[in-house]
C-alpha cells in the first residue's frame, strides 16, 4: 500500500513551481535545491500521475520535454557562437556533462512516471532516452561536421608539432565518450561512433599521411624513410590511445602503415637487398616489421622472394667457388661452407625476423636450391660424415690394431661438444638434400667401413647422427643402420661367449679332434676379434672365391671351431666369411728390429708364405693362396709401396723378394691399401643399385596407397605416392605411371573398365 494517495492537484500551478528547479538541473547552474523542495517535487509529480481526472500524466511528460528542447537550444545557439576549436570542444563536453547529469537527477526525480505511465503508455523511450535523442535530434545533428573538425584540427596541429601528449588531448577523450553516449539510443551502441566520427577522423587521417608519404619518400633514402614510418606509426598510434577506441588505435596505426609503406613497396624493397648486402639488420627488422603490420601479405611475399634469391645466389657463390671436381676432393670444406651460409641465415631470421614462418620457407627453399644444385651432394654429405665420425688418418693404425672394448674406440681428437655440433651440421645438410636414399647409400658403406675396422670415433656419437635421420626421416629409413651397430655390440659379446666355451671345454675339444687343439693354441697365441654380421643389413657380399682361399692351417683350423660353436648356439643360421675385409697385425723378427705390420688378411696370406721362401713368384703366390689374381697384385702393390717387398721386372711372372733391408723409425708399420677411389664402374653400379631399390619403394608405395583406397584416380595417387616417399626421394609422375604399368602388369592392380584414370586394387 503506498503512502502517498491520489489527489485533485493544479497542475499548472505545480509546474509553475517546478520548472526553474528543473532549468537549473540540466543547466549546469549553481544548485539550491533543498531535500524539502525535492519532496515536494516528487510528491506532487505523483500527485499529478494519479490524479483521476483528466490524463496530466501526459501533459507532464510532454511538458518536461519541451523545457528539455528548449533548454538544448539555448545550448546549441551558446556553442554555435563559440570560437576556436579548441574552446568550441571544451564547451561541447561542459555542456553534455551538465546536460547529462542533470538529466539523471530529473530522472530519478520523474521516476514514478518512469515506472507506471511511461511503460502502460507503451512509450518507446524512457525519460533519460529522451534527454538523449533531444541533444542527437537538436544540437548533434547540426554540430557533428564541427566537432570532427575540430578533433581532426587539433591532431594535426599535435602532429605538425610531432608531439604525442598535447594538452588538449581530454577534451577529445571527453568528445569521444559523448559518441557512446548517444550511441546508447542506437540499436547498436558503437555504430554513432564508427559513422560519424571514427570514419571520418580515419580519412582525414590517410589524407594527411598520404600526403607527407609522397613527400618524405622522394627526400630520404628507404632507410632513412622507414624509420620515419616507424616513428609516425608510433607517435600516432600514442596520440589515439587513451583518447580513442582501443579498436579505432589498432585501425589508424595499420590504416597509417598502409598508406605509408604499401603504396610505397616496390620504392622499399629496390633497396632491401642493399639491406641484406650491407647486413643492416636493424634496417630489415624494421622493413620486416611495417610488412607485418599490413593486412595483405603480398609486400611481406615479395620481401620473402628477395631474401630467397638472395640467399640462393649466396649459397651458389659457394658451390661455384669449390666447383664440382674440388667439392669431391675436400668434401669437408665444402660442407662446412654450405652450413655456414645456412646458419649465416638462420641467425638472421631467428633475430631479426622473429623465426617468422614465410621467412623460414624463404631460408629453406633457398638452401634447397643451391645445395642440390651440386649433383654429388648425397655423397659429399656422407663423405663428410665419415670424416668427420673416423679417427684421424695418421692415428689410423694404431686404432686398427687396438679397438675399444666394444670394437668401437671411444676417444676423439675434437671434443665432444664441438663433434655434437659437427652432426647437428650433418642433420642440417640432410634436411635440403632431395635424394637423402642416395645419402643412405653411401652413408651406409662408409659406416659399415668404420665399423669393421674399428675407426669409429665413438658409438655413442654413431647413434646420435643416426637417431636424427631417424627423427627426420622415420624408423623404416634407419633400420638398416641400428641393425649394423647392434650386430657391432653382440658380436663383442659372442666372443667373449666363445673364449668361454673353448676354456670351459678344452679339454674334451682336443680329445675331440687335434685340428681343434691347433685352433685352441691359435687363438691363446694372439688377439682375436670377429665380427657376426646379418646379411642384408650390410652393404657387403662375401665373393665365391673366398670359399675356395688356401688357408694357413691355423686359420682355417680355428674358423671351423668357431663354426661350430656359432651353429650349435644359433641353429639354422649360416656363416659366409669375409676374409677380403679382414684385417690384423704381424710380427716380423727378420729385419734390424721386431716390427708390427698392420695388414689386410690378403697382406698376411702374403707375407706369411715369405717364412718357407725368401724369392716367390706372382704365379706361385696365386698357386698357393688361391687370391684371385686381380686382388693379389693390388695387395702385393702396397707391400712393395711400403718396401717389405722387392719386385724384379717381369711384366708376364713379376717375381717378389723379402727386402731384408727394411728399416722403418717406427716400430708399427701400416700397409694396408687405401680404399681405391671410386671409379666410373663402380658408381654405376651404386646408382643402378639405388634405382633399384627406388623402384621397389615405389611399388611398394603404390600398392599400399591402393590397398588402403582400393579405388582411386591416379592423379591423387600420384600425390599420395610422392607425400610417402618425401623422405627418401622425389619420384617423377613419369617413373610413377612407369611402376603402376609394372604392377598393373603384375596384376597387383587393375584400371577401371569405364575410366582408364582410376585405378582399383586386386586383393
Amino acid at each position: 500500500m503506498s503512502l502517498l494517495k491520489s489527489s485533485t492537484v493544479n497542475f499548472e500551478k505545480v509546474w509553475e513551481d517546478m520548472q526553474p528547479p528543473l532549468v537549473s538541473l540540466v543547466s549546469g547552474l549553481p544548485q539550491t535545491l533543498t531535500n524539502e523542495k525535492w519532496l515536494e517535487m516528487y510528491s506532487s509529480i505523483y500527485k499529478i500521475c494519479t490524479n483521476p481526472g483528466a490524463p496530466q500524466a501526459e501533459m507532464l511528460f510532454f511538458r518536461l520535454k519541451g523545457l528539455l528542447v528548449a533548454n538544448v537550444e539555448k545550448i546549441l545557439e551558446k556553442l554555435q557562437r563559440t570560437e576556436g576549436e579548441v574552446e568550441f570542444l571544451k564547451e561541447y563536453c561542459t555542456s553534455f556533462e551538465s546536460y547529462t547529469t542533470g538529466t539523471g537527477y530529473i530522472s530519478e526525480l520523474f521516476r514514478y512516471l518512469n515506472r507506471y505511465w511511461i511503460r502502460y503508455s507503451h512509450c518507446q523511450t524512457g525519460e533519460a532516452p529522451l534527454a538523449l535523442h533531444i541533444w542527437d535530434d537538436i544540437a548533434f545533428t547540426k554540430l557533428k561536421k564541427r566537432i570532427v573538425n575540430s578533433i581532426v584540427e587539433i591532431y594535426e596541429a599535435a602532429r605538425r608539432e610531432r608531439t604525442e601528449v598535447f594538452d588538449n588531448g581530454e577534451y577529445v577523450a571527453k568528445t569521444v565518450e559523448t559518441y557512446y553516449s548517444l550511441g546508447l539510443c542506437k540499436h547498436d551502441p558503437m555504430s554513432l561512433y564508427r559513422s560519424e566520427l571514427e570514419g571520418p577522423f580515419v580519412q582525414y587521417t590517410l589524407r594527411y599521411y598520404g600526403a607527407l608519404g609522397k613527400e618524405l619518400i622522394t627526400k630520404l633514402s628507404v632507410a632513412e624513410y622507414l624509420r620515419e614510418v616507424e616513428l609516425l606509426c608510433n607517435q600516432e598510434q600514442r596520440r589515439c590511445e587513451g583518447r580513442m577506441h582501443r579498436i579505432t588505435v589498432a585501425d589508424i596505426r595499420q590504416k597509417c602503415c598502409e598508406v605509408l609503406v604499401e603504396t610505397h613497396t616496390e620504392r622499399i624493397c629496390s633497396d632491401a637487398e642493399t639491406f641484406l648486402v650491407n647486413n643492416q639488420t636493424d634496417d630489415l627488422h624494421r622493413l620486416f616489421m611495417l610488412f607485418s603490420e599490413l593486412p595483405k601479405e603480398q609486400a611481406l611475399i615479395s620481401f620473402k622472394n628477395i631474401l630467397q634469391k638472395y640467399i640462393e645466389q649466396r649459397g651458389l657463390d659457394v658451390v661455384r667457388k669449390f666447383g664440382h671436381d674440388d667439392a669431391s676432393k675436400n668434401p669437408e670444406s665444402y660442407i662446412e661452407a654450405l652450413v655456414q651460409v645456412r646458419n649465416k641465415y638462420f641467425d638472421l631470421i631467428k633475430e631479426t625476423f622473429g623465426f617468422n614462418a614465410l621467412m623460414r620457407r624463404a631460408l629453406d627453399q633457398a638452401c634447397r636450391a643451391f645445395a642440390n644444385s651440386h649433383p654429388k651432394l648425397p655423397e659429399l654429405l656422407a663423405k663428410y660424415t665419415h670424416c668427420l665420425m673416423s679417427h684421424d688418418k695418421k692415428s689410423g693404425a694404431h686404432h686398427q690394431l687396438h679397438p675399444s672394448a666394444s670394437g668401437i674406440p671411444s676417444t676423439s681428437l675434437l671434443s665432444e661438444e664441438t663433434l655434437e655440433k659437427k652432426i647437428e651440421n650433418v642433420g642440417v645438410v640432410f634436411c635440403l638434400i632431395d635424394d637423402k636414399d642416395v645419402f643412405k647409400k653411401y652413408y651406409a658403406k662408409f659406416l659399415a667401413k668404420r665399423l669393421i675396422k674399428g675407426t669409429s670415433i665413438a658409438s655413442d656419437l654413431e647413434i646420435l647422427l643416426i637417431q636424427k635421420l631417424r627423427d627426420i626421416c622415420g624408423h623404416d629409413f634407419v633400420s638398416k643402420l641400428q641393425k649394423m651397430l647392434k650386430d657391432k655390440m653382440l658380436s663383442k659379446e659372442l666372443l667373449d661367449s666363445f673364449s668361454a666355451w673353448m676354456e670351459e671345454k678344452d679339454i674334451e675339444l682336443r680329445q675331440e679332434d687335434e685340428k681343434h687343439a691347433l685352433a685352441i693354441g691359435f687363438h691363446l697365441s694372439m688377439s682375436y676379434h670377429c665380427d657376426i654380421l646379418t646379411a642384408g643389413a650390410w652393404p657387403i657380399s662375401s665373393t665365391s672365391a673366398e670359399s675356395n682361399l688356401l688357408l694357413p692351417p691355423e686359420v682355417e683350423a680355428h674358423i671351423a671351431l668357431f663354426t661350430k660353436f656359432y651353429t650349435a648356439r644359433s641353429s639354422g643360421r649360416k656363416l659366409l666369411w669375409t676374409h677380403h675385409l679382414s684385417f690384423g697385425t704381424l710380427q716380423a723378427n727378420c729385419f734390424d728390429k721386431r716390427y708390427e705390420f698392420a695388414l689386410s688378411f690378403y697382406q698376411m696370406m702374403i707375407l706369411l708364405q715369405f717364412n718357407k721362401s725368401n724369392q716367390l713368384s706372382q704365379a706361385t703366390l696365386r698357386q698357393l693362396t688361391n687370391i684371385p689374381a686381380q686382388d693379389l697384385a693390388h695387395h702385393v702393390a702396397s707391400l712393395i709401396k711400403a718396401k717389405m717387398l722387392l719386385s724384379a721386372d717381369d711384366e708376364e711372372n713379376p717375381t717378389y723378394s723379402l727386402n731384408f733391408d727394411f728399416s722403418s723409425r717406427k716400430i708399427r708399420v701400416s700397409a694396408v691399401p687405401s680404399s681405391p677411389v671410386e671409379s666410373p664402374k663402380v658408381v654405376k653400379a651404386t646408382n643402378r643399385e639405388v634405382e633399384e631399390d627406388r623402384k621397389m619403394a615405389l611399388q611398394a608405395s603404390i600398392v599400399r596407397v591402393l590397398k588402403t583406397r582400393r579405388d582411386i584416380l591416379q592423379s591423387q595417387l600420384e600425390v599420395d605416392v610422392i607425400d610417402m616417399l618425401r623422405n627418401q626421394f622425389a619420384p617423377s609422375p613419369a617413373a610413377i605411371k612407369q611402376n603402376v604399368a609394372i604392377l598393373i602388369e603384375k596384376e597387383y592392380l587393375r584400371r577401371h573398365e569405364s575410366n582408364e584414370h582410376r585405378l582399383l586394387y586386386v586383393a
